[in-house]
């Protein structure tokens, strides 16, 4: 009794979550073996068949697209983790009045410069609360709602 060689029809004994199911069903759906895409992609069947059934395993740029060309699908369909990453949208930049940020500088800059060793509780805590009162006035003007910690 022979067996046949390993193909789509006949997968290996792998569990399905460790290959890639959505190569595998599209190359089913094409109607092709593992050896016809490999020829007509110029590669051994063993690379084929290793895109398939070993984790992480993925082609080349240039082989990934030829791939998806040939079964009529796309890179990202074959292979959803190879997809770019979309960034977040910068946040909006909030225009400051030059008064508020000329306040909020002069508050920063004499809270830098105190001197703890030598100032006392009143000054520490008048600097404090001009430091404070500059802040609630920032946040007042900036739309924080969309933001999180």
């Amino acid at each position: 009794m022979t067996i046949a060689p390993e193909s789509p029809v006949n997968p290996p004994a792998t569990a399905p979550a460790e290959r890639n199911m959505l190569l595998a069903a599209a190359i089913v759906e094409a109607g092709l073996s593992y050896a016809e895409l490999a020829d007509q992609l110029g590669v051994d069947p063993k690379t084929v068949e290793r895109w398939v059934n070993e984790p992480g395993r993925r082609p080349y740029a240039r082989h990934a697209h030829a791939v998806a060309r040939a079964l009529g699908t796309t890179v990202w369909d074959l292979w959803p983790a190879l997809r770019p990453q979309e960034k977040a949208p910068a946040p909006a930049v909030v225009p400051m009045p030059p008064v508020l940020l000329a306040a909020a500088r002069d508050a920063l800059s004499r809270v830098e410069n105190l001197d703890l060793g030598t100032a006392s509780p009143t000054a520490m805590a008048m600097h404090l609360g001009t430091l404070s009162a500059a802040l609630r006035t920032v946040l007042d003007v900036v739309d924080v709602s969309g933001v999180t910690a």
